[in-house]
């Protein structure tokens, strides 16, 4: 009887980009996330300008890009616990908003040359405390808005719209502080941050989450409590090994890539650049790959899916990206963008399958911080390798990271939840 239900059932329609798209808050949410996402990306190249522009100094510039990032880290369990308590809705709303008004505060010290190198740091700092909310606030919310047959595709969708707004923020940074100058451009930054915030004002029927009660101190109980879900969980475990082991290789191409195209140019060209061009093109390349990893992943073929691409990813690294040519160097790394863009929606969506919706804002925003540890270790790995042993040998290390972080996701990572 119950099989004759069940053949009596209409078939379910194939989830596609166009049904995801068309799915209740997810086109608003992806609006949203890019005006966040690409006022960010501006304000990181922005940051930069400014301090080489306005204290001349090389050194401030490498604190103020520190200050922006670093800080967030520490305070990621707490803004996972904030997520899980009072709501990732809530939460992306005041990151967004608390961003405006720290930007527009830090514009008025500029425009009033008020903003000495401490202040400077200060206001970065702050800006980066609040951002962990928006980061795993954004991946939060779209299980919440999609089946979970639609999660690959809407993380793709997702991490497509990043690997543009990667190529973008930029291009169009650069040509506002090149047009206007840094506090002309610092505004438009303020005012994107607004406009994100705005934009959140469009989801429909989101609701307003309920505020558990809660003792005092019970906040970092509850973040403690993310960390300590994390190391015992053994697919979020396993994720968090491999994948920061990925990002060693990442870091580490950031800055092998400038050095062996410098070692490379025969035409006599700016090796500039040939370094801008090569980063668009694995930016484009990423959200391509995230796009076809849309309609190749599915539950259950994740794990699979991401090992085979990470092995595929190392051996484009190496030998194909140095056999001492710019076309080989831009064909190899083209390749591992699409590769890298295939890894990320396997490694979101297994995470979010992998973990119960009351826990899914601690665990986003702990893995995002645990996963990016290996950036900053990787750029100076790869700063240390490139510097005594040249590009040839510091990308065979960077391949090798990366076999072994596919080697990580075989053995560490459960086949079933």
């Amino acid at each position: 009887m119950e099989a004759e239900q069940r053949l009596s059932e209409p078939p379910r329609p194939p989830v596609t980009y166009r049904s995801v798209l068309g799915s209740r808050n997810v086109p608003q949410l992806l609006l949203s996330a890019s005006l966040s996402r690409l006022a960010h990306g501006m304000l990181i190249f922005v940051v930069v300008l400014y301090a080489i522009d306005e204290f001349n100094s090389a050194v401030i510039a490498g604190l103020g890009g520190f200050f922006l990032t670093f800080p967030g880290f520490f305070v990621s369990p707490v803004a996972g616990a904030v997520l899980d308590r009072f709501g990732a809705l809530r939460a992306v709303a005041f990151d967004m908003v608390a961003s405006a008004i720290f930007m527009i505060a830090f514009v008025t010290l500029a425009v009033s040359e008020a903003l000495t190198p401490t202040l400077f740091c200060i206001m970065l700092g702050l800006l980066s405390v609040t951002r962990p909310m928006t980061d795993g606030g954004i991946r939060t919310l779209f299980p919440q808005f999609v089946p979970d047959e639609a999660f690959d595709r809407a993380n793709a969708l997702d991490l497509s719209s990043y690997s543009v707004i990667d190529v973008g923020a930029p291009l169009v940074a650069g040509i506002l502080f090149a047009w206007g100058g840094a506090n002309p451009t610092l505004a438009v930054v303020a005012g994107m941050y607004l406009l994100a915030a705005a934009s959140l004002s469009l989801l429909r029927g989101a609701g307003s989450p309920q505020v558990r009660e809660s003792a005092p101190g019970t906040l970092l109980r509850s973040a403690w409590e993310g960390i300590v879900y994390l190391v015992r969980h053994a697919t979020l475990r396993g994720l968090a090994v491999s994948y920061s082991l990925f990002q060693v290789t990442g870091g580490m191409l950031i800055i092998i890539v400038p050095v062996a195209v410098t070692e490379w140019v025969t035409d006599g060209g700016e090796p500039g650049a040939y370094v801008g061009v090569i980063w668009a093109v694995v930016g484009l390349c990423g959200g391509l790959g995230a796009l076809a990893a849309g309609r190749i992943v599915t539950s259950g073929s994740e794990r699979r899916v991401m090992g085979l691409t990470l092995v595929l990813g190392a051996f484009a690294v190496f030998p194909f990206s140095a056999l001492g040519s710019l076309v080989a160097l831009l064909a190899g790394l083209a390749v591992f963008g699409l590769l890298e863009g295939m890894v990320n929606v396997s490694l979101l969506s297994l995470r979010q399958r992998r973990t119960p919706p009351d826990w899914l804002g601690r665990i986003m925003t702990v893995s995002i911080s645990v996963n990016l540890v290996g950036y900053p270790i990787g750029t100076a790995l790869g700063g240390a390798l490139v510097t005594t042993a040249g590009p040839g040998t510091a990308l065979a290390v960077a391949a090798a990271i990366t076999l072994v972080s596919a080697l990580c996701v075989r053995l560490l990572i459960p086949r079933e939840a």
